[in-house]
């Protein structure tokens, strides 16, 4: 006997709809889950255990990622397991460039860019107090201390008190002169 197609059609639905609501419970399953063992780790770790990468496939929970500190990598993995519904914990955990970690080197990072954009503005500030609007011209980027001057220079008076003008500058290193020299009259 065959079966009619819609009918085939609407059983396929349904067989779909079934096991797309069993793969969801066991989804939400893993999430809930998931959610008590961050919740623990975070309760027993504190804040370096925001560096720990919780996958949930079950009863088994794999932890990863990096913490700063010895004992959260020692204490993560008891910690999740006396969550209930853990069967077993896979401690992949690393010490070393934890949260606290990435947090203090992308602090310096921003306050190397700030101390870089405000040698640039005493820079260029400097420039339109010598040279007026001819700084305009000039392109300043800073880095570390390293000033460039980039652009052109109308004359050979104003490249050289562009290039003094930066040496005197407060903050500045070194300058790297990469002005273009004045075009010659035709």
């Amino acid at each position: 006997m065959r079966i009619p197609r819609p009918v085939f059609l609407t059983v396929f639905g349904f067989v779909l709809c079934v096991a797309s609501s069993v793969r969801a419970a066991a989804t939400v399953d893993d999430a809930i889950l998931h959610l008590k063992v961050q919740t623990t780790l975070l309760e027993k770790c504190g804040t370096d255990a925001l560096g720990i990468r919780i996958d949930v496939a079950g009863p088994a929970v794999v932890l990863s990622g990096a913490v700063d500190r010895p004992e959260t990598k020692a204490g993560a993995k008891a910690a999740a397991a006396g969550v209930a519904g853990v069967g077993s914990v896979d401690d992949r955990i690393t010490v070393g460039n934890g949260p606290a970690t990435r947090t203090r080197e992308a602090s310096a990072k921003a306050k190397a860019n700030l101390d870089d954009s405000l040698l640039e503005a005493h820079v260029m500030a400097r420039l339109l107090g010598q040279v007026g609007e001819n700084a305009f011209r000039i392109g300043v980027h800073a880095r570390g201390g390293v000033v460039t001057l980039r652009g052109e220079a109308p004359t050979a008076a104003i490249h050289a008190t562009a290039v003094a003008t930066a040496k005197a500058t407060k903050g500045v290193v070194r300058v790297v002169d990469e002005l273009k020299p004045p075009k010659p009259n035709a």
